[in-house]
């Protein structure tokens, strides 16, 4: 054999070692759905489900579930997470905490949930994204004048965020006012994502973090109304706790939260799924670098993967911490589903 052929053998047998079904069974054994339920259950499977997503802020239903469905079929996940790009709606009085409830608060997101169901035709389970009620304060509270005039920043942010912490502070029965309308409006969503078919929600919590407040901050302002969400999702297969932002003391809040799975950010945290293992004992999806996603190799992938159920064990979902970059390419999509074997 001379050196080129060599070096082609070499190729060829390399790319054959990392594409083959990590756990020595072939992926063809199990559809979605059922890996996903074994998954759930702590039981041997061909390898671990997988899914992640990133955002598509397209202008109509239609477009959204068209992006969704193409995404699934592209790259294979076993779970279709929607994203939810709509707003909010908005106070009418002009100040942004008078709110009240409103039945569907999302109509457009909950089209584009019909429309994926009858594309899925059950080839694998769906779940809608549906931010926490402190997450859609802070976005309406953002769109206030002296915020909007600051344009988009990391210092906009972070004053945004100051400023709603003072506002609690000052104004807690306006706070207070207004997380009861949108934990409401959220109940009520809910209940119309069940009845479209959705097997739950991603309900991202999105202040775990000092910077928000301190955990009695949380306790007070916030968890009240984050747990009736987690409430009113408890029958669900497959709502997963989403812990936005996360830092150390916050992790024992969401212990009663009904959640049959949990997500978060390795990378942004510095905690390892190890240390969560010790807290929850329900299935942990994450361990791939969101962040940094778009840079990472198939191997890199594989490897942050495989450590991430070393830690977690059986009930594991290969997931990133969140979603990744918007602008990954399709090349650099294509490296998660590979690192699996698909």
């Amino acid at each position: 054999m001379n050196r080129r052929s060599f070096l082609r053998s070499a190729a060829a047998t390399a790319s054959l070692a990392l594409t083959k079904p990590v756990f020595g069974k072939s992926t063809a054994t199990l559809t979605h759905k059922e890996r996903v339920d074994r998954a759930l259950a702590g039981q041997d499977l061909d390898r671990p489900p997988f899914t992640f997503y990133h955002h598509y802020k397209r202008p109509t239903p239609q477009l959204e579930a068209q992006d969704h469905l193409q995404f699934h079929r592209t790259y294979n996940t076993d779970i279709v997470k929607v994203m939810n790009d709509f707003d909010y709606p908005k106070s009418t009085t002009g100040k942004w905490y008078e709110l009240k409830a409103v039945d569907s608060p999302f109509p457009e997101q909950l089209s584009t949930l019909k429309i994926i169901r009858d594309g899925l035709n059950g080839d694998a389970y769906f779940i809608d994204t549906i931010y926490g009620p402190y997450m859609t304060a802070m976005i309406l509270f953002g769109a206030e004048p002296q915020f909007v005039k600051l344009g988009k920043s990391d210092e906009t942010r972070d004053e945004t965020i100051s400023g709603l912490h003072d506002f609690q502070k000052a104004n807690p029965d306006g706070w207070h006012t207004a997380l009861e309308a949108i934990t409401q409006s959220t109940l009520n969503h809910v209940r119309h994502i069940k009845d479209i078919g959705a097997s739950g929600a991603l309900v991202s919590i999105y202040n775990g973090e000092s910077k928000f407040g301190s955990v009695t901050d949380y306790e007070r302002y916030s968890r009240p109304y984050d747990k009736r969400v987690f409430d009113a999702l408890a029958d669900t297969k497959l709502t997963v706790l989403h812990l936005h932002y996360l830092e150390r003391p916050y992790v024992d809040q969401f212990k009663g939260f009904h959640a049959p799975v949990v997500q978060y950010s390795v990378k942004t945290s510095g905690i390892p799924i190890s240390d969560m293992r010790k807290v929850y004992s329900q299935p942990i999806a994450g361990g791939v670098d969101e962040i940094d996603y778009d840079k990472l190799t198939t191997s890199e992938i594989r490897k942050q993967w495989t450590e991430a159920r070393e830690q977690a064990g059986s009930k594991y979902i290969a997931a990133p911490g969140c979603s990744v970059p918007d602008g990954s390419t399709p090349a650099e999509l294509a490296r998660f589903p590979r690192s699996l074997g698909i």
